[in-house]
């Protein structure tokens, strides 16, 4: 189909995680602006990009917790950072607002089913931080 290009398979221990914080400029306005990108390198030559994808919008002005998740997001995976945040809680459910859970196919391709409140609540804890 015209537009679209080949799916693009890489192994996912190639892909890096980029963040992006820039200001654009809106007539006579500037605003910052965040972007998370996706990248693997070619498996025949590690330097060359082979794909770049980005993940979620493009956030600005009052999106600065956007801005911490995707760079949450980079640190766990270029740095080994925790995979959730020391001190984070989860949302209260709210009626409408939850998606329907998954069908059990999804569930075994994802891995199984989310954490409990208690695992991330464990996770959460006080963590050491990496000696750089």
């Amino acid at each position: 189909m015209p537009g679209f290009l080949e799916p693009q398979t890489v192994a996912w221990e190639t892909v890096q995680a980029r963040t992006y914080k820039f200001n654009q400029l809106m007539g006579e306005t500037m605003r910052d602006s965040y972007r998370l990108e996706l990248w693997a390198p070619h498996p025949d030559d590690p330097k060359q990009l082979y794909a770049r994808e980005s993940i979620g919008y493009l956030g600005w002005y009052e999106d600065e917790l956007l801005w911490r998740l995707y760079e949450h997001i980079r640190r766990y995976m270029e740095e080994d950072g925790p995979a959730i945040q020391p001190g984070e809680t989860l949302r209260k459910r709210r009626t409408g607002r939850d998606l329907e859970p998954f069908n059990e196919e999804i569930m075994a391709t994802v891995g199984g089913p989310a954490l409990s409140r208690e695992q991330v609540e464990v996770l959460a804890e006080a963590q050491p931080t990496h000696a750089a």
